[in-house]
């Protein structure tokens, strides 16, 4: 039996088809009626399967509601549910934190146990920008309606994403390239190429964090969600952006990119092989040259820290007009040189990381975001606080060391 949502996508499947038929400009009228046909019988087969499983849905969640069954998937009574969940609003709605609202916090120390949580914070696929691992389904986006996304890219967004089931993972480096391609007479020798590897072993590194509620605050299910959403994954996100950049494998830290071996020469601005008369976006052009000459990728983003992103929003020519959009223009969808820009703290002041995010590296992880509450921390259960600690898994993989390069001095 087909899903529901299965049957969605062959309604749209068929609609496009459809439409291709309709707008075709090389068959008559009666071929595109005769090929219409079919297709709208079996448009027609498809809806009527989606009103069948919305009815027997329907069906089943008022029967569930008269027999008092509590699945443990449905949202709380007053809580709105919606295709897409925010992580405060899964672990809410898990079985773990219901069943301690329903006992009221009682019963000495307790704790949720793990839940873990899909990330929103991806949208795809693997292959796709930060996608391939715990993502939830994108709300519908109609035809027509532009889905206007506000959130501000991270780095994680830039890699591509990966899942593993083990602690370690294991992949080659490019080390070296020799392209001795070249023009060969006939009957002559042919030149050898050469791509050099070494071989890197991975382990998952933990980044978690805890922030104390009270215990009204907990048993509030919207403050609870809210505060999760608002506070706790943003100082996770946080930690991990400060980890892929900056970590220094020591420890429980991982090794970040900046103090990967094999990065392409940093540009300092004004120093060759920048000039004195450049600019900060003439620098970082000039590294997106030198990636694209050395490593042979293309860039598709630029890391780029607060202060030195102001220095190039804000810069004028000399007729005292803005090289940007100016003050007036939204700042979503941010660009310079036609490649994405993700702003961050993360970096040193002045200074941005130019890189070919998509074939350079990845972004692996165990799982999801786990999210667990407990009063068990320190004195705690005396003071009817509740500890909501979060903490994920994950390693970064850098395939092509020099498809990344910093420039300073912005």
């Amino acid at each position: 039996m087909p899903t529901l949502l299965e049957a969605k996508n062959k309604v749209r499947e068929l609609s496009k088809k459809g439409l291709e038929v309709a707008e075709s400009t090389t068959m008559t009228f009666a071929e595109q009626k005769n090929a219409l046909d079919p297709i709208e019988a079996d448009i027609k087969k498809w809806m009527d399967e989606i009103k069948s499983i919305e009815f027997v849905e329907e069906k089943r969640k008022s029967f569930l509601a008269a027999a008092g069954v509590e699945t443990g998937d449905e949202a709380p009574a007053d809580q709105p549910n919606t295709g897409a969940k925010s992580i405060g609003a899964q672990f809410v709605q898990s079985a773990g934190y219901k069943g301690l609202v329903e006992r009221g916090l009682k019963g000495g120390q307790w704790s949720t146990g793990d839940v873990e949580v899909k990330t929103t914070l991806t949208e795809g696929t693997a292959g796709t920008p930060g996608g391939g691992y715990a993502t939830v389904q994108n709300p519908t986006v109609l035809p027509g309606v532009v889905d206007i996304k506000t959130r501000q890219l991270t780095i994680s967004d830039l890699f591509p994403g990966g899942t593993t089931s083990t602690p370690l993972i294991r992949y080659l480096v490019e080390t070296a390239i020799t392209n001795a391609a070249a023009a060969v007479a006939e009957g002559g020798l042919k030149p050898e190429s050469a791509l050099s590897f070494s071989k890197v072993d991975e382990v998952l590194h933990k980044v978690a964090t805890f922030l104390p509620i009270s215990d009204e605050m907990l048993e509030d299910w919207a403050q609870a969600q809210s505060y999760i959403d608002a506070r706790l994954i943003l100082f996770i996100k946080l930690a991990e952006e400060a980890q892929l950049l900056n970590g220094d494998g020591t420890g429980a830290n991982l090794v970040g990119l900046l103090n990967r071996p094999g990065l392409a020469t940093p540009i300092v601005k004004g120093t060759a092989p920048s000039v004195a008369a450049d600019n900060g976006m003439d620098a970082i052009y000039r590294q997106i040259t030198q990636i694209r000459t050395t490593a042979f990728l293309e860039p598709d983003a630029i890391v780029i820290d607060p202060l030195g992103w102001q220095t190039q929003v804000l810069s004028k020519n000399s007729q005292g007009a803005y090289y940007a959009s100016g003050p007036f223009v939204s700042e979503q969808n941010q660009s310079l040189w036609g490649k994405r820009v993700a702003v961050t703290p993360a970096l040193a002041a002045n200074s941005s990381l130019v890189g070919a995010f998509q074939q350079g590296g990845q972004i692996f992880r165990k799982g999801g975001i786990t999210v667990e509450a407990s009063n068990s921390h320190a004195d705690f259960f005396q003071k009817n606080l509740t500890a909501i600690r979060a903490e994920e898994r994950l390693a970064l993989a850098v395939y092509r060391p020099g498809a990344f390069g910093q420039v300073t001095g912005l």
